[in-house]
């Protein structure tokens, strides 16, 4: 019996403590509106390795995946927003890429399919010509707007909305426009990657998967990845490459140790990351410490900067889970699953042609999967690359999302107060 067939019988089996369980948490943390989890499925491991709390993508799930986040949705925003009807959501500004703007068109259709008003408004200092389009993928327009305040209320032209939805991780700054305005704010502005840093959230995610591993009757190793975190890090001194890679060394001396134990045959490896990055930049897949000391120059431009320019001195680095994924044609593959609070919504499969199950699949080449041949797949296509173990999982990882977006407001939320 795989790792997957294991954890999906116990979850079955433990459904009620599950679920209770997952009531308590949510009961004392405020879980984010909506969340992505990238997850890695291996012949021994299943783990999320990636939690986006400004998720893109939705343009990528299967439309009866769409209708039931619309409908979550409805459900969350009528719950916590009760009279809400106008909604501005955020988008991320400094691209033109077609495919985030199906995302954001998609995003609009789906709250409006749900009897929301939605517009789109921009935040920028530099904009001053008002209402600019950007073109989606499919050909449509995405009329945006610049969003403006008057003492603490937001709005756009003579729209004035009841809830800010933000879909921008403002990796850069925290927005100063967004911060203390009267009306609700989804997620709060305060948890961009200026601010989150990803060492937090799995620590956070190791010890909610502990209790979890605990109620099912399982080896939390199974479900746990492991993470260490480097500060002060310019890839281009080789002092420093030198405490990475005794870092690399060691986290995979340990992992040797634990694939012996379990008979495990297949050398382990671990990803080099940035501490608050997105889009899958600044991402090494290594083998050996001396990858790190040896790194070329475009391996070293890779990680010099994230997203926007954004200076790499802040690493993780992270146990290595192979994707034993793979479509019939040999292209490997990993779920992605999206949750509006800690529901699930949907899912799709990344894939990468020119990627191998040891490396990052998000990134140049990748492409989707709705997980069907067609387009209008039905409920039982949809969910048979959705077992209960994704499913419970991911619904962890976006628990572990609302505790780190605790911490970070007791700390003070935003450290930059740049408009």
């Amino acid at each position: 019996m795989t790792i997957l067939h294991e954890i999906n019988r116990r979850v079955s089996e433990k459904t009620e403590e599950i679920e209770g369980w997952i009531d308590k948490h949510i009961r004392n943390v405020k879980v984010p509106l909506y969340t992505s989890v990238d997850l890695r499925v291996s012949t021994h491991k299943i783990t999320p390795v990636d939690t986006n709390v400004f998720p893109s993508g939705f343009n990528n799930l299967c439309p009866v995946f769409r209708e039931r986040a619309a409908r979550l949705f409805r459900e969350e925003l009528f719950r916590s927003h009760p009279e809400a009807k106008r909604i501005v959501i955020i988008p991320e500004l400094h691209t033109r890429n077609p495919y985030y703007w199906e995302n954001i068109q998609a995003l609009k259709n789906m709250l409006e399919s749900e009897g929301f008003l939605v517009e789109i408004g921009l935040v920028s200092d530099e904009l001053y010509k008002d209402g600019v389009g950007f073109k989606t993928i499919s050909g449509k327009v995405v009329k945006t707007y610049k969003l403006k305040r008057r003492g603490e209320t937001v709005y756009i032209s003579e729209f004035i909305p009841d809830v800010i939805l933000i879909n921008n991780d403002f990796s850069a700054k925290c927005p100063k426009i967004l911060r203390d305005v009267k009306q609700p704010v989804e997620p709060p502005v305060e948890i961009g990657w200026h601010t989150r840093r990803k060492s937090i959230h799995f620590e956070f995610y190791n010890k909610l998967a502990g209790e979890l591993a605990d109620i099912i009757g399982i080896d939390p190793w199974v479900i746990s990845i492991e993470t260490y975190s480097q500060k002060g890090i310019d890839f281009d001194k080789p002092e420093d490459r030198e405490i990475v890679a005794g870092r690399v060394e060691h986290l995979l001396n340990g992992l040797g140790k634990e694939y012996g134990k379990r008979g495990i045959h297949e050398s382990p490896f671990v990803f080099v990351k940035s501490n608050s990055g997105t889009y899958g930049m600044s991402v090494l897949s290594v083998l050996s410490g001396d990858e790190i000391r040896t790194l070329n120059a475009e391996g070293r431009k890779q990680m010099r900067v994230t997203k926007g320019g954004k200076p790499v001195r802040d690493v993780v680095i992270q146990e290595g889970i192979p994707t034993s994924l793979r479509l019939e044609s040999g292209v490997v593959a990993e779920p992605v699953i999206y949750l509006v609070k800690s529901n699930v919504a949907g899912c799709f499969l990344r894939l990468n042609r020119g990627k191998s199950e040891f490396d990052n699949l998000n990134t140049k080449g990748m492409e989707f999967s709705c997980l069907s041949s067609e387009d209008d797949c039905d409920n039982k296509e949809c969910e048979k690359f959705m077992p209960s173990a994704y499913q419970v999982i991911a619904r962890v990882a976006s628990i572990a999302a609302g505790y780190e977006i605790e911490k970070i407001l007791k700390e003070g939320g935003c450290r930059e107060e740049v408009s």
